[in-house]
């Protein structure tokens, strides 16, 4: 009946699950203690008379596992630590949780620059061809140390530097512009192009450069400008792709020295800035396309004529040794007739030595047995034979009385 509630209420006691932790502090000593919960299932705690939690009472422990890790800071001492040990980690009383850290992993086309607590750059990359020996590919960001983000230029023009990069991309990419030039007869210009360029030494890009696509952009204009005002607006649109050419050819020191490669560059499109030059340039174009298509079409013709003429050139080919070979099988059929008949000749004479000695009667009788054989051919079908007078030896005469 003496005693009063200091605090007006009744105090609870502080459930603690195997995952939770709570600091308390002891008022009257100034000490801190931790409070876990077990292992082997959830823990109360009561407070003491002087006792209160701190840092805002009960809290998760950290799981510290291949893909986490924790950036503990020890009060007493004001040093950074990173636990990498899988556990559920709980900080000691004098410790406390700077941040959780994910495991950086690279892919095989990816770099990354981190600066380390003297101030020196560590380059890790994902291909095995360009790491150090023993150096990870995947890694935890270590205490005092930070990744280095580097700030491009963006926009056709490049005119806003806000784009901040940590993972480079060493892969060959495509990277598009847009600036104005004028020709030598006063045309201004407005070129568009890309650029396919690829990042072949990092360490080089960063010690040259804080804004690369800036640069090859910028340097890329000041060579088109010099080499466009040497040429009239015809002599540029009969060469935009030589001049292209040109403007990364005739300086790749420039290049090499910030780490880069270029591929190629050319010139996708160019307009005229002011409109009534446009119009004029666009007719000439128009033109331009009109009479390629004509010359398309006049070609396509002639190949269509050419394939036609060398068919009928093989289709000749093709009839005069079809006309050959009847004439080989013609003669080969003749001389095989020519034989046969020879060889019946030459055994009607032999047989008729004996009984006709003279070979010219012989050969009367063979010619008689000819004839015999054609008026019985001809007497077969629907023909008229006719005969002059030599052929049946018939004389006419006139006898006066």
């Amino acid at each position: 009946p003496d005693e009063d509630l200091l605090d007006g209420e009744i105090l609870m006691a502080i459930d603690l699950k195997v995952h939770e932790y709570v600091k308390i502090l002891d008022q009257s000593s100034g000490n801190i203690r931790v409070e876990a919960g077990s292992s082997k299932g959830s823990k109360q705690v009561f407070l003491g008379p002087y006792e209160r939690t701190v840092d805002g009472g009960k809290k998760k422990a950290i799981e510290v596992d291949g893909e986490h890790a924790v950036l503990v800071r020890d009060k007493a001492t004001g040093q950074q630590r990173l636990v990498t040990e899988k556990q559920l980690f709980v900080p000691a009383a004098n410790e406390t949780i700077e941040e959780v850290r994910q495991l950086i992993r690279l892919a095989d086309h990816e770099a990354m620059i981190v600066k380390g607590s003297d101030g020196e750059f560590q380059y890790f990359y994902g291909s095995e061809e360009k790491r150090a020996p023993g150096q990870p590919r995947s890694f935890f960001l270590q205490p005092y140390d930070e990744i280095v983000k580097l700030c491009w230029s963006k926009g056709r023009r490049r005119e806003t530097r806000n784009l901040f990069i940590e993972r480079f991309d060493c892969r060959p990419q495509f990277m598009s512009f847009e600036f104005n030039c004028r020709t030598s007869d006063n045309v201004e210009l407005v070129l568009e192009g890309t650029f396919f360029w690829e990042v072949v030494n990092l360490p080089a890009m960063v010690k040259s450069t804080g804004d690369t696509s800036g640069d090859l952009c910028n340097h890329a204009r000041s060579q088109f400008i010099r080499h466009v005002a040497r040429v009239t607006l015809k002599e540029f649109m009969d060469s935009s792709h030589i001049i292209a050419k040109q403007v990364w050819e005739d300086d790749t020191q420039f290049y090499e020295s910030r780490g880069v490669k270029i591929h190629s560059l050319e010139v996708t499109r160019y307009a005229c800035a002011d409109t009534r030059t446009s119009e004029i340039l666009e007719k000439i174009i128009q033109e331009t396309t009109n009479r390629m298509n004509r010359l398309s079409q006049a070609e396509s013709e002639n190949e269509v004529n050419l394939f036609r003429m060398q068919g009928q050139i093989e289709q000749e080919k093709l009839n005069g040794d079809l006309l050959k070979i009847q004439h080989e099988h013609n003669t080969e059929e003749a001389e095989v007739h020519g034989r046969a008949e020879a060889a019946r000749i030459a055994a009607f004479m032999d047989g008729l030595k004996t009984s006709v000695p003279k070979p010219e009667d012989r050969a009367h009788m063979w010619q008689v047995l000819r004839k015999s054989e054609a008026l019985s051919t001809v007497a077969q079908g629907k023909c008229s034979l006719y005969f002059t007078p030599n052929d049946v030896d018939l004389s006419i005469e006139t006898k006066a009385h």
